[in-house]
């Protein structure tokens, strides 16, 4: 296995780094740059806010506690995604699908079925993008401490009042369920997204889609189905092993200049 460091300038935001490095051949060449990494690195709200009685928004607000709380203590999940981008400058939208699966926050992976092949794993030491649909022949290695902003539901349910401003939207139907919509913006200027909107399952509180505008204007929705919590992954589910012939680019020394 090749392995060769990946020269950045030192000024370069890691965020916009990762967006450059990482592709996905479910995009036309104009968007890949930004379509299987940022699957996790940016959310964001096209829902305007719904003005609700007291009684209704008492009852949406512990509906958004009870998904955090359920997130906190939920040992594995898995579920089936759907992702849609869409660049309003071009006027184009692409699709991709896959299945997810995490174990905590540390270890994750998105695992595409279309582009077939293309992967994102966190393996709790590194974090590895894996796109031979339309970067053939290399990986891409990224420090851990970026797991943080790629995974999007616990970071949105973690103390989510603390690091968002919370309003509800228009109550929605995904898939034949009913759900509370509720609209994030984030309270610190460096978050990776401008706005964001989870739509949580009224019944069993769970996160049924995500939509997200990024800084650069594209939206992304992620819609899951299948939803599986507390079950046996597979055993090389949150693993990455390097094909053979491929490069690494090493981004491990972005961070303060330390490789996992």
């Amino acid at each position: 296995m090749n392995t060769r460091r990946l020269a950045v300038p030192a000024r370069t935001p890691i965020r916009t780094v990762a967006l450059n490095a990482a592709s996905s051949a479910a995009l036309a060449p104009t968007l890949a740059p930004t379509l299987a990494l940022t699957l996790a690195l940016t959310l964001a709200l096209i829902a305007a806010p719904l003005a609700a009685p007291l009684a209704a928004q008492t009852q949406a607000d512990s509906l958004l506690d009870r998904a955090a709380r359920a997130v906190a203590s939920s040992r594995t999940l898995r579920a089936a995604f759907e992702q849609s981008l869409t660049n309003p400058d071009l006027r184009e939208t692409r699709t991709a699908r896959g299945d997810f699966m995490q174990q905590g926050p540390s270890k994750f992976a998105f695992r595409f079925s279309d582009p077939a092949g293309d992967a994102i794993v966190s393996d709790g030491t590194a974090i590895w993008v894996y796109l031979p649909s339309s970067a053939r022949g290399q990986a891409l290695k990224l420090p851990i401490a970026q797991g943080a902003q790629l995974d999007l539901i616990t970071q949105l349910l973690t103390a989510p009042r603390t690091s968002y401003r919370v309003t509800e939207g228009p109550t929605d139907e995904i898939n034949g369920h009913s759900v509370a919509v509720f609209v994030l913006a984030p309270r610190s200027p460096s978050a990776p997204f401008t706005k964001a909107t989870l739509w949580i399952d009224r019944e069993d509180a769970v996160v049924r889609q995500l939509e997200a505008v990024e800084p650069s204007g594209l939206v992304r929705r992620i819609r899951f189905r299948d939803i599986r919590t507390d079950i046996e992954l597979p055993r090389d589910a949150l693993t990455f092993v390097v094909p053979p012939n491929v490069k690494v680019l090493d981004a491990s020394g972005l961070l303060g200049g330390i490789k996992p």
